[in-house]
């Protein structure tokens, strides 16, 4: 499972790089927005160099523990939080994206690093909110104080409401598979008694 999990994260990680260049070129040449894009792009690359990293660790048949992957869910999370700071703070409306890694992390880890990976999301997402590179718009763009206390409280709670439903499901699964498993193995048990019994029976 550990495997699959590693070739699962190599592969949302390059669809995620290709998207941030398409969003980080599309707003720069065709909408003309005023963004760090040397920055941006450096950004960017890490993320192309540990997608590397990954893929030499997912071949050398690496034992991916619970505390790897946490450790690459936390790279994902914080290179994301970094583009957003770049590019408009939590009014980017790719900040929902935050989401991706908890609901990974719920699906294949146990409680406690999805609630460790889910404060991070949280502080970082409290950090973004005060401090980021807005955009420069074409038009005024002032919204209420109120309406930018209801986007940050939104996604706390739905930083919150994802990962203990994505957790509570993904668990649900496992104890199913698992029943499954232990059923699999207690028919098995039970025809390879049948057997040496038919088979004792014909000896005598």
């Amino acid at each position: 499972m550990s495997t699959v999990l590693l070739v699962n994260l190599i592969k949302i990680r390059w669809l995620a790089i290709v998207g941030q260049l398409i969003a980080l070129f599309t707003i720069f040449f065709i909408f003309n927005f005023t963004i760090p894009l040397s920055e941006c792009l450096f950004v960017v690359l890490l993320s192309i160099l540990v997608n590397f990293i990954s893929y030499f660790i997912q071949r050398g048949n690496s034992t991916l523990t619970d505390k790897k992957t946490f450790l690459f869910l936390l790279f994902d999370i914080s290179q994301l939080v970094v583009l957003l700071y770049l590019t408009g703070g939590i009014f980017n409306p790719f900040v929902i994206l935050i989401l991706a890694p908890i609901i990974i992390s719920a699906s294949y880890l146990s409680a406690f690093w999805t609630i460790l990976l889910s404060l991070y999301s949280i502080v970082l997402i409290l950090i973004i909110n005060f401090n980021y590179i807005p955009l420069n718009w074409e038009q005024n763009f002032v919204t209420p104080p109120i309406y930018n206390i209801g986007i940050l409280v939104a996604l706390i709670i739905t930083i919150i409401f994802v990962a203990i439903y994505a957790y509570l499901f993904a668990n649900s699964a496992r104890k199913i598979s698992s029943a499954l498993t232990a059923t699999e193995l207690k028919l098995s048990n039970q025809k390879k008694t049948t057997e040496v019994a038919y088979l004792s029976a014909a000896a005598v």
